[in-house]
């Protein structure tokens, strides 16, 4: 079952999720986008199924995916696993909007349909938001340096995976709830004028800061300038806009990952 443009689309979805994985210890991925489309009088038509158009997603076992579809209709969204093992979510409310979230449990090609009833035309959008299995967790036996590339690869989603709605920003504040493996004793996500802040706080220990502050350095080292601040330092990125800090209070030490 695949659209007259499936093809097209699963090329654009695999260069997507997959061209920033780089050759690392542990692959910290994560991904999203949105994808605008509309059904039409041209689009395939099947009398059990309906009116659809459909993508490619490859995803690896224990990937996370979560999916907001909004259209000018009442959509269906279908969710085929490799071995043809299929979900469907339909919209909870009156509104046409369709919300869906899964951890993968195959390894494979998924594929996503956007379905209405045959006289369903319109337009429709679909936001995805991936992360990869490493990206979820901590690992086991992370140092900082591993803290920070794996909290780094969820700047370029905002943090979504940790927000509750898992879809765009909110100014509240949302305290972080991840196994932190002891390396921090609490985390704090916050947004305003279109900047996400995660906000670590960890104890005010001088020989902590040397080791911290050491492990930062040598990390981030090759693309990312480095900067005394008055009471740590500021490492920003030579091709982004992303940043980094690691500051001493008063009664605690705290590292800012920083995303626009």
């Amino acid at each position: 079952m695949k659209g007259k443009s499936t093809m097209q689309k699963a090329i654009v979805l695999i260069f997507l999720f997959l061209i920033n994985i780089q050759a690392q210890e542990f692959n910290f991925e994560t991904n999203s986008s949105t994808l605008k489309g509309e059904l039409t009088a041209d689009d395939l038509f099947e009398t059990d199924f309906g009116r659809f158009d459909a993508y490619e997603l490859p995803l690896e076992d224990g990937d996370f995916i979560a999916l907001k579809l909004k259209s000018s209709f009442f959509p269906l969204l279908t969710i085929v696993a490799p071995s043809n093992e299929y979900k469907v979510a339909f919209p909870k409310e009156s509104k046409p909007e369709v919300l869906f979230k899964r951890e993968i449990d195959e390894s494979g090609m998924w594929q996503i349909y956007i379905a209405g009833d045959s006289t369903d035309l319109g337009k429709h959008s679909l936001q995805i938001l991936y992360v990869s299995k490493d990206s979820r967790n901590l690992p086991k036996n992370a140092d900082y340096c591993t803290l920070t590339e794996f909290f780094l690869s969820h700047t370029k989603t905002e943090f979504s995976y940790f927000k509750q709605d898992n879809f765009g920003k909110t100014d509240d504040e949302l305290l972080l709830n991840i196994n932190s493996q002891k390396l921090f004793t609490k985390g704090i996500i916050s947004a305003k004028n279109n900047v996400t802040k995660l906000t670590l706080f960890l104890e005010n220990n001088d020989e902590l800061y040397q080791k911290v502050s050491q492990q930062l350095k040598n990390c981030l080292k090759k693309k990312w300038n480095t900067r005394d601040s008055k009471n740590g330092f500021e490492f920003s990125e030579i091709e982004g806009l992303r940043k980094v800090n690691l500051a001493k209070e008063n009664s605690f030490l705290k590292i800012e990952f920083i995303s626009k």
